[in-house]
């Protein structure tokens, strides 16, 4: 068995306001060997985000599940499927309309890779011991509220990839929205008061049921007193696998 994943995205309350449609996307696909997982943040600003957000996590998804070697194929797949996303929107329409960012990792028997570009936190965690973590950090532009997409010229300078051992069976993929209250900061490192529970929980209920359970989590007020941006959470454990 791959691992298990249950993963939600909730619209923001500024978008709601607005009538806008939540820009955030997410998407996992079960591997030969493990798990694919993608989150996308379409930028609020960028009128078609949410369909830049949406076909960036598929097509990434899907150029990866397929894949059984990890390492240098890895970073050829998301470079061509990104490059893809970009000659698919930019014949829709002006590039910079479907801005967004990228929250990836996947999973294999010898380890994981992660990738990265622009703002949103991927956590790597040793379930047996919380206290040893890996972290993806968000990349923020110059100024403040502004971070990177796949849509912009120089895209590839800012695409990261991260090699992280084979302990980090347990991942926690999340859009900025959620990161301001499920990650902590300076340095970033899990929540454990949040993420420790949200795990145990998870992995002890149907996916149903956890599914349910990871939206109302999202869409309570205490997170919307903290953000109104969209709210999306990934969660992928191998552990049992």
């Amino acid at each position: 068995m791959a691992g298990r994943f249950l993963g939600s995205s909730v619209t923001g309350t500024s978008h709601l306001d607005k009538n806008i449609p939540c820009q955030d996307a997410w998407q996992v696909t079960e591997t030969a060997t493990g798990l694919v997982a993608c989150v996308s943040d379409g930028a609020g600003s960028a009128k078609h985000s949410h369909i830049g957000s949406r076909l960036l996590v598929d097509e990434v998804c899907q150029a990866l599940d397929q894949q059984v070697a990890l390492g240098e194929s890895t970073i050829k797949s998301v470079t061509a499927a990104i490059r893809n996303v970009r000659e698919t929107v930019s014949q829709q329409g002006e590039i910079a309309d479907y801005h967004a960012t990228l929250c990836g990792v996947v999973t294999g028997i010898e380890g994981s890779v992660v990738f990265h570009l622009g703002d949103g936190v991927i956590i790597g965690v040793n379930p047996d011991d919380w206290s040893d973590f890996i972290v993806s950090e968000p990349e923020n532009g110059e100024f403040a509220e502004t971070t990177y997409f796949f849509t912009l010229p120089d895209w590839q300078s800012h695409l990261r990839f991260i090699c992280a051992p084979k302990r980090y069976t347990l991942w926690f993929l999340m859009s900025d929205g959620a990161a301001s209250f499920a990650a902590l900061t300076n340095p970033y490192r899990p929540t454990e008061n949040f993420l420790l529970p949200i795990h145990n929980y998870l992995n002890s209920v149907d996916n149903a049921t956890g599914q349910q359970a990871l939206e109302n989590t999202l869409k309570d007020p205490r997170t919307n007193s903290i953000t109104s941006d969209d709210k999306t959470l990934v969660w992928l454990s191998s552990e049992n696998s």
